[in-house]
């Protein structure tokens, strides 16, 4: 059977994607060329790697890439290869060192990526190779944006600020509100979910339809630190909002009426005086360095920064959770986790937070199981003869758009049911591989 082009599969005019795209082995492939090797992908946050040696590994779509801070401070990140025979030079989550030493034939790279040893340099090669031309091969652009590290394959490809594009408004606000900044805790969590990395990714850009539905569990619980704005007890017209942007970058249940802020207040009256007068100092100074707009905006809730990089900021008293989404194969993804929390939180709040990630969305969480059995699920149910014959509907507000008109905002508006932002996802991950 052939595969058929992607304009045949992607029909937007009347919104319907081909179960197809999530399997093929070819589109799968070009993904990997067209999108991953030339997108800006999310690396590491500042704090992961903040003394000279520092570094963590992940990957740049398929890629092994090493992001490493050398001995004079500066930050690299480095294809995890050694250019000898092609062997991982490090082959560890993180840690700090001066150099790697490739254990196959034991060439040596500096933590600037030079090649600083190659054994019997002078007998076998008689003192001939140049050295200079064979360290590890740089990522070439690298970019920061308020402590989140990106790096780009393409150096042809647009500045990260004009990547994120008016995302940045709303990404300033999970940035600035901390009163010590953001801060990864130590350790991840990894697992594998046998979907395909868009349906992951596309939860988070744009789904608020199914938290009542998969997560009607959690907010039933009523736990505290649950239950800042349960989307469950929020419809059409109360000023929450999923956001569409450029390059098809979305965000889920945007407020703009100061509600998590008030929701904040509850369960900090909740926690005790020291709590309140954190949640009042956030905001402040969000008051203080930000417009009113975004100030009122307060938290986030939860996005995605195309391709593969989600996020969620439901509150100053739950953690800002980082995902991504690494794709290892048509069908198959692998889920890296990180929590964050605000350096100079009270350790009342912190306490909160640790348990408020396990509980939710930690491997074993209630929120992560319910989002990992539906993505596999999903693809067990639709990998079939016949189920690759249907499409996904993402219909609802088809033909709609740009209704929801809010001044003073950016990006575009849709109700808090919407799937415009996935629409978008796919009309841009479309034209990418056209």
């Amino acid at each position: 059977m052939r595969d058929p082009a992607v304009t045949e599969l992607v029909n937007l005019k009347e919104g319907l994607v081909s179960r197809r795209i999530f399997f093929s082995e070819a589109i799968y492939r070009r993904e990997l060329e067209r999108i991953f090797a030339r997108s800006w992908l999310f690396l590491a946050h500042e704090s992961q790697i903040p003394s000279p040696g520092d570094y963590v590994t992940t990957y740049m779509g398929e890629d092994p890439v090493v992001v490493w801070r050398d001995s004079q401070g500066k930050v690299g990140a480095f294809l995890n290869s050694c250019r000898h025979r092609g062997m991982k030079v490090c082959r560890t989550d993180g840690g700090n060192a001066a150099a790697f030493r490739c254990s196959f034939h034991g060439w040596t790279y500096g933590n600037d990526g030079r090649l600083i040893g190659v054994p019997y340099f002078n007998e076998g090669y008689r003192g001939e190779l140049d050295r200079e031309r064979w360290g590890l091969l740089e990522v070439p652009r690298l970019s920061t944006y308020g402590g989140l590290i990106f790096g780009c394959w393409d150096e042809t490809a647009v500045d990260l600020e004009t990547y994120l594009g008016s995302l940045r408004w709303y990404l300033d606000i999970l940035l600035e509100r901390p009163l010590g900044g953001l801060e990864v805790i130590h350790g991840q969590q990894r697992y594998v979910i046998a979907a395909n990395w868009k349906i992951a990714a596309e939860n988070f850009t744009g789904d608020t339809y199914h938290l009542p539905y998969s997560h009607g569990s959690l907010f039933a619980l009523q736990k505290q630190g649950m239950r800042a704005i349960n989307p469950v007890s929020y419809q059409f017209g109360d000023q929450l909002y999923t956001v569409a942007f450029e390059r098809a970058h979305g965000l889920c249940g945007v407020a703009i009426a100061g509600q998590r802020y008030q929701a904040d207040l509850a369960l900090a009256r909740e926690m005790g005086p020291e709590v309140v007068e954190y949640v009042e100092a956030s905001r402040r100074r969000l008051a203080e360095r930000l417009s009113s707009e975004q100030t009122n905006v307060y938290a986030l809730p939860f996005g995605n920064i195309f391709p593969n990089f989600s996020f969620n900021d439901f509150s100053a008293l739950r953690p800002v959770g980082f995902y991504l989404w690494h794709p290892k194969g048509p069908d198959r993804l692998e889920a890296w986790q990180w929590c964050a929390v605000d350096r100079q939180a009270p350790q009342a709040v912190k306490e909160a937070i640790r348990l408020d990630f396990a509980r939710n969305q930690a491997l074993t969480g209630l929120a992560a199981q319910d989002d990992s059995e539906n993505f596999e699920q999903v693809t067990e149910a639709t990998r079939g003869i016949i189920g690759q014959r249907l499409d996904f509907i993402y219909q609802m507000g088809l033909e709609h758009e740009g209704e929801a008109r809010v001044a003073g905002y950016p990006g575009r508006f849709g109700p808090y049911f919407s799937e415009h932002c996935q629409r978008i996802f796919y009309r841009h991950w479309a034209s990418l591989l056209v």
